[in-house]
């Protein structure tokens, strides 16, 4: 597989911050081309520092972070970087800037001198990708926080990424519209290929990814599949996450007796290996 993201041993600390210690340190991390990992910590961990290392709206003090190949240091190419990876952040009010759906989605492209038979065919193309064709013509402030949010996601489509990069995007969500952004975000990894990097702090996105990395104190304490991961439950709590519910009603079972396999991790899968 291809490297997409690769950090190299990067540091990072904030200038404005008035502290000894740096916010990532000596950090290393690879993504393939086409993964969905999920970055897990509390606040202040570092998780949103090493997300917008990734679209080089920050650079790295020390090491290196290449997109693609590109280094994110190269000014000639940080446009390039951000068209290839998109990044999405906790409001979407910050994202959108036009009066209509669908006028805010081409503004990206506008801006770049896109054709206007290009542009209508991209909008077209993300306003079907994310579900909300129909919401077109309606102004952003009149939809739902999880209908913006698609509008956000639509507008970097538009732009035909190759990584979509999730910062606590579903932090402000109600919980159906939080299953229903991330749900689309494997939707897009799946159906289109696209990379995720999603960024949270609640375990339960972490379940269906292919990689899970949990950051602390500015580094990365663990990388590997979620099955691996959930079946360590003294470290989960030695690192003070708690167990989603599924993972905790399937621990409870396997307490019971019962042969509850260690990557059934959603209801659905639990009750699969109970039948």
């Amino acid at each position: 597989m291809t490297v997409l993201l690769a950090i190299q041993h990067v540091t990072y600390a904030y200038p404005a911050v008035k502290t000894p210690n740096a916010a990532l340190r000596d950090v290393s991390l690879q993504i393939q081309e086409g993964e969905y990992v999920v970055v897990l910590g509390h606040n202040g961990s570092g998780k949103s520092t090493l997300a917008r290392l990734c679209n080089a709206l920050l650079l790295p003090d020390e090491g290196n972070v290449l997109i693609g190949g590109m280094d994110t240091h190269d000014v000639a190419k940080r446009r390039s970087i951000r068209d290839m990876v998109g990044i999405i952040f906790q409001n979407p009010d910050n994202q959108i800037i036009a009066t209509l759906v669908e006028d805010d989605i081409a503004w990206s492209l506008a801006i770049q001198g896109f054709a206007p038979e290009l542009i209508a065919e991209r909008v077209e193309d993300a306003l079907i990708a994310v579900g909300i064709a129909a919401l077109r013509q309606l102004p952003p402030h009149k939809l739902s926080g999880g209908q913006r949010q698609r509008v956000a996601i639509a507008g970097i489509l538009a732009l035909r990424p190759r990584c979509i990069i999730a910062d606590e995007a579903t932090s402000m969500l109600d919980p159906l519209a939080r299953q229903e952004i991330t749900g689309l975000l494997h939707h897009l990894n799946k159906e289109q290929g696209l990379t995720i990097l999603q960024v949270t702090h609640l375990l339960e996105e972490a379940a269906l990814a292919d990689r899970v990395v949990v950051m602390e104190q500015g580094q990365i304490v663990v990388d590997e599949p979620p099955a691996k991961f959930f079946a360590n439950v003294r470290r989960l709590h030695s690192l003070r996450l708690a167990l989603p519910e599924p993972i905790e009603f399937a621990e409870r079972l396997r307490n019971l007796g019962y042969s509850i396999a260690e990557n059934a991790l959603t209801i659905e899968a639990i009750v699969q290996e109970l039948y």
